[in-house]
């Protein structure tokens, strides 16, 4: 059976850099070296080139712990080595790739503690992600746990009213609509409790249909 040819940082016409997932190949590969983290799923190498992390999202930095996430990138990957398989090139020039260092997969960590979440409509629904994700969850922490996902306002209970972003637009439940009970604040993904329904209007938020 012919040997197979790895080729790092060749990239095809179609964007696609092919390696292999042996850790013991790597040490004598081509890598990369990361000069900078923009986030929790985002950086520069040393030749200027932008990574996103495939099928891996963290909060954004504003979010709950957005920032806690980017620290924990840099832990991970900042002034290191970094190996890619990259999986296409966005509309903004940045490569999508898995991420790995001698430790293991970058993404994974993340997800392990409870920082990210598994982007199913990705390209690595095959792999361990997704299980870990959901250890992840279940065991509640990072932006699994009250910290960022809510069902009570610990900060102030009388600001009760939930801000829910859908799939078709951003809503807000109050006690006594239908779904409020079951409604989830979701911090990490930019929604909100507001005091009043004056407030959670000015913010773009549109009552629920569950609401009279």
């Amino acid at each position: 059976m012919p040997k197979r040819k790895v080729g790092w940082k060749k990239v095809v016409a179609t964007g696609v850099i092919t390696t292999s997932l042996g850790l013991g190949f790597w040490a004598s590969k081509a890598f990369y070296t990361v000069k900078e983290v923009i986030d929790g799923d985002t950086f520069i190498t040393t030749e200027n080139r932008y990574v996103r992390l495939d099928s891996i999202n963290t909060p954004e930095l504003e979010f709950c712990l957005g920032k806690e996430a980017k620290e924990e990138m840099e832990k991970l990957v900042l002034n290191k080595k970094v190996f890619l398989k990259v999986t296409y090139v966005d509309d903004r020039k940045r490569l999508v790739a898995s991420v790995y260092t001698l430790n293991g997969n970058v993404g994974e960590k993340l997800l392990e503690k409870g920082l990210a979440t598994f982007n199913n409509k990705g390209t690595l629904t095959g792999t361990s992600l997704p299980k870990t994700e959901v250890a992840a969850r279940k065991a509640k922490i990072g932006i699994f746990s009250p910290i960022c996902t809510q069902t009570e306002n610990p900060d102030n209970p009388k600001c009760n009213i939930k801000g829910n972003i859908v799939k078709n637009g951003m809503f807000y439940h109050y006690p006594g609509c239908g779904q409020y009970g079951n409604t989830l604040v979701h911090l990490h993904l930019g929604e909100k409790w507001f005091c009043t329904e004056k407030e959670a209007i000015k913010a773009g938020f549109a009552k629920g249909k569950d609401c009279y």
